[in-house]
């Protein structure tokens, strides 16, 4: 009787080493690329990615930059008013003394990042004053009728409260009557 022999099929698995790999079946590139194959770009293509692996791994490496930042804050200074008088009643006796005590204070809060302080603007708004006397601050301070600039110097960045009281000198000609307030007040930061 005569037997025949029918050779064993060709493996696509590559040396024994490689049968341990957990996923060798997935691996493709460990395929035997020396066996013939009906598609030579496959191969290319396989040989082609291992190479670029290779290359990629090899030229991998950390990189660092550094850069520097700058920032510059500009002053700012904002007024905050708590209570102000709307208006200005003058009196006969008030215009026979020429003068106006305000019993209401003018009160606010200042704020600034300045290290340096605030410049406080007083502004005449209504030609009823002949000049102004300021009340409150580290002294009286005298304006005169188109009104001017309190300088309040400090060390550092902060808030400040204040309670201004205000002698307005009364414009010659003005008749008794109500008024509106004729001052506004605006800050601004010491640079």
């Amino acid at each position: 009787m005569i037997e025949k022999v029918t050779p064993p099929l060709p493996r696509r698995v590559g040396p024994q080493s490689l049968r341990r790999l957990k996923y060798r079946r997935f691996l493709p590139i460990f395929w035997d690329l020396s066996k013939s194959s009906h598609n030579q770009g496959l191969n290319t293509a396989r040989i082609a990615l291992i190479v670029a692996a290779s290359v990629t791994a090899a030229g991998a490496r950390d990189v660092h930059s550094n850069f520097s930042v700058s920032v510059t804050v500009r002053p700012v200074a904002n007024i905050e008013f708590q209570s102000a008088p709307t208006g200005v009643e003058i009196s006969a006796a008030d215009l026979r003394r020429g003068y106006i005590d305000i019993l209401q204070p003018t009160q606010f809060t200042v704020r600034s990042n300045s290290p340096n302080g605030f410049a406080l603007e007083v502004l005449t708004v209504a030609p009823m004053l002949s000049s102004m006397v300021v009340e409150g601050l580290d002294s009286d301070q005298a304006l005169g009728k188109d009104g001017g600039t309190i300088v309040q110097r400090w060390q550092k960045p902060q808030a400040v409260n204040l309670s201004l009281k205000f002698r307005f000198a009364l414009a010659p000609g003005l008749a008794a009557g109500n008024y509106p307030w004729p001052v506004r007040l605006a800050v601004r930061p010491l640079d």
